[in-house]
């Protein structure tokens, strides 16, 4: 019996503002990743700074935003010392690389299309198979209390918690603690409805194309 049913992972960037289409993003915090059984029950977690190396000196925006200090980035390891820790903590906890034993869940497609599929490029990795599948929380959030924008667009973070009745905490863009708020909305949709199953509803996008804002 598999114990380990679902990793949620949130990914934070280096960013400029205002946007230059020419700007390669770098991952600056992998992973907020939480582990939870089939119940949403924490299981383990994860959180490590990445030394940005194309742009090692953050902007002040991107400063403001994550609220994290130049020291963080500058003591960390690079993203593939990084990634490879993670991947030694996911298996350290049951979690099966190759033949995958998970579903894993993001705050919509940016995670997977744009941060991290940027990533392993500029660090010459291959993008993980893993990732290839993912469920969308913002998806699973419209399907689950049936709601849709008028102008199709999702929903963020802190529209679903308010939706949702959840009460905000933590940091806004820090990756655990957007990590566990997506658990909280995991949560709260399964108060709605208890056999909810959150599964696979996207599709990593090869071809994506760099989105700046």
């Amino acid at each position: 019996m598999v114990r380990y049913k679902f990793l949620v992972i949130d990914l934070e960037a280096t960013c400029n503002q205002p946007p230059q289409p020419d700007w390669d993003p770098e991952i600056t915090e992998i992973i907020g990743a939480v582990i939870l059984d089939s119940r949403l029950n924490q299981i383990s977690e994860f959180q490590e700074f990445v030394k940005p190396v194309v742009n090692p000196q953050l902007s002040p925006f991107c400063l403001d935003l994550l609220k994290i200090t130049q020291d963080d980035v500058d003591n960390a390891d690079t993203f593939p010392e990084v990634y490879s820790q993670m991947l030694a903590w996911m298996r350290s906890s049951g979690l099966l690389i190759e033949d995958k034993n998970f579903i894993l869940v993001t705050d919509g497609v940016f995670d997977c299309n744009q941060w991290l599929q940027h990533q392993c490029k500029l660090s010459e990795i291959e993008y993980p198979r893993w990732a290839n599948s993912f469920s969308n929380i913002k998806k699973h959030f419209m399907y689950a209390v049936r709601t849709r924008k008028s102008d199709r667009s999702s929903f963020t973070i802190n529209a679903m918690t308010k939706r949702l009745g959840i009460e905000m905490d933590g940091q806004l863009h820090r990756a655990l603690d957007d990590a566990k708020i997506i658990v909280k909305i995991m949560k709260g949709i399964r108060g709605k409805r208890p056999e909810f199953a959150f599964s696979t509803n996207e599709r990593f996008n090869r071809k994506w194309t760099l989105k700046f804002f």
